[in-house]
């Protein structure tokens, strides 16, 4: 098949068709073009080998810069070409849901919305999955930022990755931070946990921010702050165990914003997929942390293959 992936600059989406194009390699031979969104080549210098194409064509890509042109290139094409042309959108597009072939989107998108016959459903974020065997003496911490999901509280945060680092000496943590993490906590990961000799820190811009993907694989315990969704249900897709940290205060209530995200993920808490690492306000004034553990019997998440299964299906019956 001829894949043209149309991108935007945003590292998730990328990461998102990325799990799901080397997915389908598995399963069929693929020939790919990436196209970016601020490319300014028109279609006919994008398409000029249309001519020599006998394959179908699928047109790909995630975020709301490239589904117009996904779109308008599949109009381009057809007026030249008779073969299958699929337009395929990666997570739910805001308009033209119905102009799409083929829609790939998470559940939460559409938990309070009809659900349309384009529409191939998952769970959380497409992530590869993974059977390596895990390193009991390893563990990861991944740290995100403020979100319109929680109330990032670094107070809480920090206190809270001490406890974790305290309560399993034995491991050897390795704490990542994101794009979203404020300057002001990276000064505080870097001078306050490099104190534990079984932890150390490493900043994003750092070389050996590299490791991230296979410490995530390896380590047996993962914990990972529950606004970075997408990095939770990569943490699932792997063996081991995952922890999502509480960031807000217990007195916190969240009145208003977006809840799609926590809904996610107190549905992944309600059912032990994951565990919790809480804080706990007590009568007297004191908050009093405690780690509860996922299920014993979770296997890695598989959504990817699932997603994959279900495109080749749509496709072959278009035969």
């Amino acid at each position: 098949m001829n894949i043209y992936w149309f991108q935007d600059s945003k590292t998730g989406h990328l990461k998102q068709v990325q799990a799901l194009l080397d997915q389908l390699k598995k399963e069929t031979e693929l020939s790919i073009t990436t196209i970016n969104h601020s490319n300014q080549e028109s279609f006919s210098e994008i398409f000029s080998d249309k001519d020599q194409i006998n394959d179908p064509i699928i047109l790909i890509g995630a975020g709301h810069d490239v589904y117009s042109k996904i779109l308008r290139a599949k109009k381009y094409l057809q007026k030249f070409i008779s073969k299958d042309i699929f337009s395929i959108a990666v997570l739910r597009p805001s308009y033209k849901l119905n102009s799409f072939d083929l829609i790939i989107a998470p559940e939460h998108d559409f938990k309070k919305r009809r659900l349309p016959k384009n529409i191939i459903l998952f769970q959380g974020a497409l992530a590869a999955t993974s059977q390596k065997s895990i390193d009991e003496s390893k563990a990861i911490i991944a740290i995100g930022g403020p979100s319109k999901h929680y109330k990032f509280d670094q107070e809480i945060l920090m206190k809270q990755l001490q406890y974790i680092i305290s309560v399993h000496p034995k491991h050897e943590f390795k704490i990542y931070n994101s794009r979203r993490t404020p300057d002001s906590l990276n000064i505080k990961l870097k001078d306050e946990l490099n104190n534990f000799s079984n932890a150390k820190f490493i900043a994003l811009n750092s070389t050996e921010s590299g490791t991230f993907q296979d410490s995530l694989i390896i380590s047996s315990l993962k914990f990972v702050t529950p606004d970075s969704s997408n990095l939770v249900f990569e943490a699932l897709s792997a063996m081991g165990q995952t922890y999502l940290i509480q960031i807000e205060r217990p007195t916190y209530r969240r009145i208003f914003g977006a809840t799609k995200i926590r809904e996610s993920m107190n549905q992944l808490v309600n059912s032990r997929r994951v565990g919790v690492v809480s804080i706990l306000n007590k009568k007297a004034g004191i908050d009093i942390s405690k780690i509860e553990p996922p299920s014993q019997h979770v296997e890695p998440m598989a959504e990817i293959e699932k997603v994959s299964f279900s495109i080749m299906k749509f496709i072959n019956q278009q035969k």
